[in-house]
């Protein structure tokens, strides 16, 4: 089967569908995006990649909709995947290719469509004019139905998943010693954008007060993005620099030894999809701080972590503390997580989902 996977990213989620599609299918990469490929997925074996700036930033249809088609006419695939409704699944449902998959990533459904009338054109003839389509989240198939009259039938639900056998629990004195992280410390980790949408402010103003009178914890901050100046200035000017490090992106290789030398996963977003990050953080075996975003409570609640309201600082100190003074809720969290996990985001299982939409609409 020939396979063109269209998208505007070309980062880590791209990376995890096509280093397994590689393996099964004649796959060719269309990379419509003013950020690089990413390194791993430039080493994929068997992978044919063209990848091309598009004239407006991560908006194809500006400019290469005839580059598009020039492509559907060379590569003739047996099915289009297109990520992110509005920007590459437009150019699949003006060209009426079929079969079309489309996967919405959580915002081009829930944020997007609220900002312009013509995004929300777009993702609609896009969703109406795909054969399936295929999202992470509860939330984001029941907007679908409601806001663009999508029938539900043709919409799969399941999480995009981790690698298990990567994402596990690891010794955390090794973890830490190898990362240079002293053992006595009570570590929590963020590896979310340094975007607005993400919390950052909230994060930072929880963390603050919830440090005021203790040596004993680091806050890392595996991340980079449009708020790193405020996050900078907002360390220097409360004296957070033994208690705030700030790592920056790190490769998905390593992630691993940085999860597991840490006690929680801290997430403060306002809108999200199924994180992969927090899937990350939980079959590592994390105690879990997230805000209450309907996508995230799909897979946390009381009994697995701690739910907190978006943008409230004092919820985070709050859930904060209340890891720090119990550690055996940390315990008891971390075995139900790497549960979850294992029950329920495993991308080797959850892939086969995706051959068998592949089979149906092909």
């Amino acid at each position: 089967m020939k396979v063109l996977y269209v998208t505007s990213n070309g980062g880590i989620h791209d990376y995890r569908f096509l280093s397994k599609l590689a393996d099964d299918y004649e796959v060719t990469l269309l990379h419509y995006a003013a950020n690089e490929l990413m390194n791993s997925i430039k080493e994929i074996r068997g992978l044919k990649i063209i990848s091309k700036k598009p004239l407006k930033k991560s908006f194809p249809l500006l400019s290469e909709y005839f580059h598009f088609k020039k492509i559907l006419n060379e590569f003739r695939p047996d099915i289009v995947h297109t990520g992110y409704v509005w920007q590459t699944g437009i150019l699949a449902a003006l060209a009426n290719f079929h079969p079309h998959l489309s996967m919405p990533w959580g915002s081009d459904i829930l944020i997007d469509p609220n900002k312009s009338f013509l995004i929300k054109k777009f993702v609609s003839k896009t969703l109406l004019q795909a054969d399936h389509v295929q999202c992470d989240a509860d939330e984001v198939r029941e907007v679908m139905i409601s806001n663009f009259s999508v029938d539900g039938k043709k919409i799969s639900v399941f999480p995009w998943g981790v690698d298990l056998t990567i994402f596990k629990p690891l010794d955390k004195t090794g973890c830490r010693m190898k990362i240079g992280i002293d053992t006595n410390k009570f570590v929590a980790i963020f590896n979310r954008h340094l975007k607005k949408i993400y919390g950052v402010k909230y994060l930072l103003e929880g963390f603050k007060t919830f440090a005021d009178d203790k040596n004993d914890i680091l806050l890392l901050l595996l991340s980079s993005g449009e708020e790193l100046d405020f996050v900078k200035t907002f360390i220097k000017q409360n004296e957070l620099e033994e208690k705030i490090r700030i790592i920056g992106n790190v490769p998905n290789n390593i992630l691993p030894e940085y999860l597991n030398a840490s006690d929680l996963y801290v997430s403060t977003s306002f809108s999200d999809g199924t994180s992969l990050s927090l899937l990350e953080a939980m079959a590592c075996g994390l105690g879990i701080i997230v805000t209450d975003v309907p996508a995230i409570m799909e897979w946390v609640g009381c009994e697995n972590g701690i739910v907190v309201q978006k943008k409230n600082s004092v919820g985070v100190s709050n859930a904060l503390n209340s890891y720090y003074s119990n550690r055996e809720l940390i315990s008891l969290h971390s075995e139900k997580n790497i549960c979850i996990a294992k029950q329920r985001a495993d991308w080797d299982e959850n892939y086969l989902k995706l051959k068998n939409i592949y089979e149906k609409i092909v």
